[in-house]
């Protein structure tokens, strides 16, 4: 599977009662094996977790192997929070340039002496739900700017008659707060070993 820029090897998403493992064909086996009689609700457990993290490193070194937590927002539920002024990066810019490239969305930031200090770029590769990437630069943290920016893509999102989506580390406490305090509710869990550059050329070329 390829996700974005991604090669993803491994992937999962676990709802209330149902959970999606997918993998890389030649790893089914095993991977059928390691979640053989595990229940729904418990495949995102630490211990299984573990399994399948130790499992992947016997195929390449781990780029990032985690879970996470899926939200959505609609126009029902969305609550924006704007603490700045927030524009449209141009595409003349070369971060706004490359998040286009990237993601195929609209690139929304705050600017700061003619520097780009927060921004929100969307993710456009469903017909349906629209997915939300953001970053803040570390000395401008903590003074709602990822708010701002989050709540400028999410409007755009639910303007076109999108779902608005929102990925987060399950460890990223402060970004799923975030989150919430906009309108999203949790949805599902997820887990993901994702590969970049050489690694992810060789493991889905020929490994010898």
């Amino acid at each position: 599977m390829r996700i974005w820029q991604y090669a993803t090897p491994l992937w999962a998403m676990a709802f209330d009662a149902t959970a999606i493992v997918s993998v890389a064909p030649e790893m089914a086996p095993d991977v059928e094996r390691l979640l053989r009689g595990v229940d729904a609700q418990r495949v995102m457990d630490d211990e299984h977790i573990d399994r399948l993290r130790v499992y992947a490193a016997g195929w390449a070194p781990v780029e990032r192997f985690g879970p996470g937590l899926w939200l959505y927002c609609t126009r029902d539920t969305f609550a924006p929070r704007y603490l700045a002024e927030v524009v449209p990066v141009p595409a003349s810019h070369p971060e706004g340039r490359a998040l286009r490239e990237r993601h195929r969305g609209e690139v929304f930031g705050v600017f700061r002496k003619g520097e780009l200090v927060s921004r929100s770029s969307i993710k456009t590769e469903s017909d349906e739900a629209w997915e939300i990437a953001v970053t803040t630069a570390e000395p401008c943290r903590r003074e709602g700017l990822g708010a701002t920016v989050v709540s400028r893509a999410t409007e755009f999102i639910l303007a076109q008659g999108k779902v608005a989506l929102y990925n987060c580390d399950l460890s990223n406490v402060a970004s799923l707060k975030l989150a919430e305090s906009l309108g999203y509710r949790l949805f599902a869990h997820d887990l993901m070993w994702t590969l970049e550059g050489m690694w992810a050329g060789w493991f889905w070329g020929d490994r010898g």
